[in-house]
């Protein structure tokens, strides 16, 4: 009996079948792998305390998304302890972490087995450079090493004086748009962040480029409008849209692609990807002034008249006189395996510094001032102190700014408890134990800066209130490295905490001895808003009026 051919053997349209099949039913496997028997019953982190799983595909994703960025956290740690368990979209589990002693492990002792994840150096290299904060290993040793002469104290002393013509313009700027300037003025209302914003964009092109940005005087400028359209971004809905397409296969470096800027408006169509066109567009209007600034400063120090040069404080003179010595050495000379920072290196510097050392500083800034509008006596205290120091030389030098003992208690304090990044993300790049606790490799360490800031184990039960005094009696459990990590700590620590902390000073202390500064309205509350730093939502509006004298 002859057997038909087609039911012999399968066509190729059931092989064709039968592979879709057999591939969807392996995705649906490993989904459900993912989503509910790893979590629920195989991972080794299933008996950490945390809160629901939530979601089966996607986890606490959005709750934190929709919070107030680092206060979910903060919950978390008060009801379940200092190291939370809690699971992601599709299953990816997160393990939050407040103890100095495992902080220790993850930032400092094991920073190499714990390494920003890809998510976030994607973020950071987009926004911020593909600089000191994306790179790790040997590369970020040797790069820091090139760095760290630049932020040296006697560089930063030098520096300091640099800080005062920003600052001049803003304290004029002010005095001539408050309105009512009789006794009893009820003062005018301003949106500090946005002049803080002005202030240290200024600041930081002064000092680390020598290049007058003016965006005080010049609210056309390119380079502040450009980063003004940046941080505009910043919001919890955006962070999460940001999120689902960066974490596409492929694209992160679409992103990085002429193609891609040249066709940003595609990213227009949908609400997902909307803000990418915004973001290549101001991101490339950024490194194009950069590279202009970078360019001008080569000329500069290579050209007719460059030994003028020899004495510029900023910080690319620096790194450019440095590289100019080491180029000039007989190859016997130079050390074996240095690292010699192109072109292409500092303008990623470049955007580093900027991304870094100006909105970060904006932030503590603005909130910093909203925290003593907020405490009247505080601010009070403050003038008092800083008064007296700005009569006498309104430009004080980096020894005077150091050794006010108030200012640097409010500076302190107002960092710790709104610092500028609310969270910070590190992976395991192996199988870790902590606490008795196998880590598995790939799991996702939250860093929660604004809770670990905060914690009532540390810092009291009055530990989230604006309290100055503190520093200056500071509790038995306080930890100089890992009780507030706003600056982050080990070989990843903000190579700029020192200037910053002084950029702070310099600015409050004329400032607070200008000025008063109270709530915009009865009633009025911070509203923090974040993607990678925390910025207040609504520009901060305070009354300002000018001190009586």
């Amino acid at each position: 009996m002859k057997i038909p051919e087609s039911a012999a053997s399968p066509s190729r349209e059931n092989y064709s079948a039968i592979l879709w099949f057999g591939v969807a039913g392996l995705v649906l496997l490993k989904a459900l792998y993912n989503i509910i028997l790893y979590p629920y019953l195989l991972s080794p982190l299933r008996k950490v305390p945390g809160p629901p799983l939530g979601n089966p595909l996607t986890g606490v994703f959005l709750t934190i998304a929709k919070s107030e960025p680092g206060i979910i956290q903060r919950n978390w740690v008060e009801s379940y302890g200092p190291t939370v368990r809690a699971v992601g979209p599709v299953g990816v589990e997160r393990v939050l972490l407040v103890k100095p002693e495992i902080l220790e492990k993850v930032l400092v002792s094991g920073w190499l087995d714990c390494p920003r994840p890809d998510f976030m150096k994607n973020i950071l290299g987009m926004v911020a450079g593909w600089g000191l904060l994306t790179v790790t290993g040997d590369e970020h040793k040797a790069m820091r090493k090139v760095l760290n002469p630049a932020f040296s104290i006697p560089s930063l002393t030098a520096q300091t004086e640099m800080y005062y013509g920003p600052i001049e313009i803003l304290i004029r700027t002010l005095k001539s748009q408050i309105q009512d300037k009789g006794p009893e003025h009820e003062g005018t209302v301003f949106h500090m962040y946005d002049w803080m914003s002005k202030v240290t964009l200024d600041i930081i092109c002064e000092t680390a480029f020598g290049y007058k940005c003016n965006s005080l005087l010049d609210p056309h400028n390119e380079l502040a409008v450009a980063y003004e359209e940046l941080i505009n971004l910043q919001s919890g809905e955006n962070l999460a849209r940001l999120l689902v397409f960066i974490n596409l296969p492929g694209a992160p470096a679409l992103l990085r692609t002429n193609w891609a800027y040249e066709h940003r408006h595609w990213f227009d169509r949908t609400p997902v990807t909307k803000p990418l066109s915004t973001m290549l567009d101001s991101a490339r209007r950024i490194r194009t002034i950069c590279a202009q600034i970078l360019a001008s400063s080569i000329a500069e120090s290579s050209g007719v008249g460059a030994s003028d040069t020899a004495s510029k404080k900023d910080i690319m003179s620096l790194l450019l006189r440095a590289r100019a010595t080491e180029d000039m050495k007989e190859p016997g000379q130079v050390r074996s395996g240095a690292y010699r920072m192109g072109d292409d290196e500092l303008i990623e510097q470049m955007l580093t510094f900027l991304g870094a050392g100006h909105e970060t500083t904006a932030s503590g800034l603005a909130w910093t001032l909203w925290l003593l509008a907020c405490n009247q006596e505080a601010q009070h205290k403050l003038r008092a102190e800083v008064s007296e120091i700005i009569s006498a030389n309104p430009r004080p030098d980096y020894k005077t700014l150091k050794e006010l003992s108030y200012l640097n208690c409010v500076v302190q304090e107002g960092l710790r408890v709104l610092p500028p990044v609310p969270v910070t993300y590190r992976k395991a790049g192996k199988d870790i134990w902590l606490d008795g606790v196998r880590v598995p490799k790939g799991t996702l360490f939250s860093l929660p800066i604004r809770a670990i800031n905060t914690w009532k184990a540390v810092w009291g039960d009055d530990a989230e209130e604006f309290r100055p005094e503190r520093w200056l009696n500071l509790p038995p459990t306080y930890h100089p490295t890992f009780s507030t990590l706003t600056f982050l700590a080990g070989p990843h620590a903000c190579i700029g905490k020192t200037m910053a902390i002084m950029e702070m000073k310099a600015i409050l202390a004329v400032l607070i001895a200008n000025f008063e500064f109270y709530p915009a309205y009865e009633g009025q509350k911070a509203k923090p808003t974040a993607t990678v730093t925390m910025k207040p939502e609504d520009a901060m509006p305070l009354r300002v009026k000018p001190v009586s004298r």
